[in-house]
C-alpha cells in the first residue's frame, strides 16, 4: 500500500529511531534488557556482553576475531560495521562518538568525521594510503556515507570498511549481518573508494519493495593501535 511501510529500512551502521536496544536512554531509566549499562554523555547505552579488543594486527579471520563476537549469533547482531572497522567489539552497535558525546548531527560527511575522531581515529584523507601506513601501528578503515532523503524519510547511514593486514586486502560488516571482504555487488573488497556500495534498504514509502541505497566514499582514517574508545 502506497505511503506505507512494511517492515522498517535496514541499516548498516545506525538504527531505527524506534530501536529501544542500542539507543541511549536518560540516566535513571536503565532497564534490565541489558547486563551492563555503559554511562556516557547524556544519558546510558546498553552493552550485551563486556567489550572485547583483538590484540593482535588486524587479520581477516571472522571465527577468531574478538573472540569471535562478530560472527556468533548471540553477539553478531550487537556489532556493526564500525565495531567490525575498530575492532572492538562493544556488543552495543556502536556509533561513532556517542562515548565522547559528539553527536552526528547534521549527519554530514564532515560530522561524521568529526564524532569519529572523537573516539580516537585519525582522518587521513581520500588518497589511498601508502604501504608504510597500511602496514604501519594500527589499521586503516573507509568511511562511507549515505545522505539523508527526507521524501522518503531516509535518515541517512554510515557504514565502514577495514583494511585487514592479513592477506591485504579489505573485509566489511553490514549492520548486524555476517563479516565478508566482498563490496555489496559481491566481487572482492580491494579498494573502498572504487567499491561497489549500492543496496536495496527498502521498502520505499512512495510504493514498491525497493529503496536503492548508494553509499559514497568519504575518507580513510586510521584506528591507532591504543586510544579509541567507542561504545
Amino acid at each position: 500500500m502506497r505511503g506505507s511501510r512494511v517492515r522498517p529500512f535496514k541499516f548498516s551502521g545506525i538504527f531505527p529511531a524506534d530501536d529501544s536496544v542500542h539507543a541511549l536512554v536518560a540516566r535513571g531509566k536503565e532497564s534490565q534488557i541489558a547486563p551492563i549499562w555503559v554511562p556516557v554523555p547524556g544519558g546510558s547505552v546498553a552493552q550485551y556482553a563486556a567489550t572485547v579488543r583483538q590484540p593482535l594486527p588486524t587479520a581477516y579471520a571472522p571465527a577468531t576475531d574478538c573472540n569471535g563476537y562478530f560472527m556468533s549469533a548471540r553477539y553478531q547482531p550487537n556489532n556493526n560495521c564500525y565495531n567490525y572497522g575498530c575492532d572492538i567489539a562493544t556488543n552495543s552497535f556502536a556509533q561513532p562518538g556517542r562515548m565522547h558525546g559528539v553527536a552526528m548531527s547534521p549527519f554530514t560527511p564532515a560530522q561524521v568525521i568529526e564524532a569519529a575522531c572523537a573516539d580516537g581515529l585519525q582522518n587521513l584523507g581520500q588518497g589511498y594510503p601508502p604501504p608504510s601506513v597500511l602496514g604501519g601501528p594500527g589499521h586503516v578503515v573507509a568511511l562511507m556515507l549515505s545522505a539523508p532523503d527526507p521524501t522518503e524519510g531516509w535518515p541517512g547511514d554510515f557504514h565502514w570498511a577495514r583494511y585487514d593486514q592479513r592477506p591485504g586486502a579489505w573485509s566489511q560488516k553490514d549492520g548486524g549481518d555476517q563479516i565478508t571482504n566482498f563490496d555489496f555487488a559481491g566481487q572482492p573488497l580491494l579498494n573502498p573508494a572504487t567499491a561497489n556500495w549500492t543496496v536495496n534498504q527498502g521498502p520505499s514509502t512512495n510504493g514498491g519493495d525497493e529503496y536503492i541505497v548508494s553509499y559514497q566514499f568519504v575518507s580513510f582514517m586510521l584506528v591507532p593501535a591504543t586510544g579509541v574508545s567507542i561504545i
